[in-house]
């Protein structure tokens, strides 16, 4: 005996698999919402390791700038010097002991910024440091500043990263 069927018919307007493509599409979605999730502690990670370390340098400029405040102020004046010399990485030499010995304020001013370059390299591993002072123009200002000095500091690149410039003009 033959029964009749009866013709299948879709939902309300609805086509036939509409639903399992949605459903696809839901979990592609979805998947991709989930892998960009995963992703993010990594992302807050460089990027606070990042701040960090721009948080350290702009600590170690307040205190460069303290040091040349000082230099001026005890008649050995960096930009009068016309000092230009690599800060980091940190030099080799050993520097004055102008405690037990009597230094001139060029000595002291050479042992501030090797100081300086000491504590800045353990704050700041692999940073490069360049201090270009230079008094100013007679006549008109002379580019890239008018006087006083330039510190340019280049922070260790991190994981993918290029290495980042920074620079901050001092005024003693």
């Amino acid at each position: 005996m033959h029964r009749p069927t009866l013709p299948v018919t879709p939902r309300s307007g609805m086509r036939r698999g509409s639903t399992l493509v949605e459903a696809l599409v839901a979990c592609l979605v979805l998947g991709l919402g989930v892998l960009a999730w995963l992703r993010l502690p990594a992302l807050t990670a460089r990027e606070l390791a990042d701040a960090r370390a721009r948080q350290d340098a702009a600590h170690a400029v307040a205190a460069l700038a303290a040091a040349l405040h000082a230099q001026h102020d005890y008649g050995a004046d960096p930009v009068a010097r016309g000092l230009h010399r690599a800060l980091l990485p940190a030099p080799r030499h050993p520097g004055f002991d102008c405690l037990d010995a009597d230094c001139t304020p060029a000595q002291m001013a050479d042992e501030d910024l090797r100081l300086w370059s000491e504590l800045a390299a353990a704050r700041l591993p692999g940073a490069r440091a360049q201090l270009d002072c230079r008094p100013p123009p007679a006549r008109a200002p002379a580019p890239p500043w008018p006087g006083g000095c330039m510190l340019r500091l280049r922070l260790a690149p991190a994981a993918s990263r290029d290495a980042t410039l920074l620079q901050w003009r001092l005024q003693p």
